[in-house]
């Protein structure tokens, strides 16, 4: 299963005076359809030197734990986090922006809302945004860092569960089970539905197939 995040990375950022530390990850960037779900948690810093065993036993990058295993971390994340909230950014704002004009306005929102206002950002990946605060990109931060660990399983079932619940309105596409990605039912059921709302429009293969319908002017 390999290593898992620990609080390494915050404990570093502290020594530089950096206590109120946001973890910053994204679920569905690859996704046809559904939004962008993106998540900042914050942790106590007294946490990252002491951290409670069940955070250890429990908390990994969210591609790594099963559904009902990320529910549980969940729990645990909301149980001992400071702060956390998560944002379903649509797909016409993905359109209008790409993908990672999407994950900009996500995480210049989420710092606007929060009550704490972070002293540092950790971001899963390789990004480099004009914030207005210190941040760092780290690839794969996931399997790094425990707050972007917690963030990527908020994101990740925040975002289920809305694709399960819209299933309901559009039961042809087989949302509950893909989740809006590239599978060959869904990509048939394209073909045959032609798009829902909930598709985008820039994406390929999507983009083709619907020119092919001739659903654009």
């Amino acid at each position: 299963m390999g290593a898992k995040p620990d609080f390494a990375i915050e404990q570093e950022e502290c020594t530089k005076g950096y206590t109120i530390i946001a973890g910053i990850d994204e679920a569905g960037r690859g996704s046809l359809a559904g939004p962008l779900s993106v998540s900042m948690v914050i942790y106590p810093a007294e946490i990252f030197s002491n951290p409670p065993e069940e955070i250890l036993r429990y908390i990994n990058d969210s591609k790594k734990l099963p559904y009902k295993k990320r529910i549980q971390a969940k729990d645990i994340i909301t149980h001992y986090c400071l702060w956390y909230d998560c944002l379903l950014v649509p797909p016409e704002i993905i359109d209008e922006k790409n993908i990672n004009g999407a994950t900009y306005f996500a995480i210049t929102t989420l710092l606007q809302q929060c009550p704490h206002t972070p002293h540092t950002v950790l971001l899963d990946g390789n990004f480099s945004f004009p914030l207005s605060l210190p941040y760092k990109s780290i690839i794969k931060g996931d399997c790094l860092s425990i707050s972007i660990a917690s963030a990527s399983i908020i994101a990740k079932v925040t975002r289920d569960e809305y694709m399960i619940s819209i299933n309901e309105t559009y039961p042809e596409y087989g949302f509950a089970h893909h989740k809006g990605y590239a599978t060959a039912k869904h990509i048939d059921a394209i073909k045959k539905y032609g798009p829902s709302p909930l598709h985008r429009k820039t994406y390929e293969p999507v983009a083709r197939l619907f020119y092919e319908l001739s659903l654009f002017p």
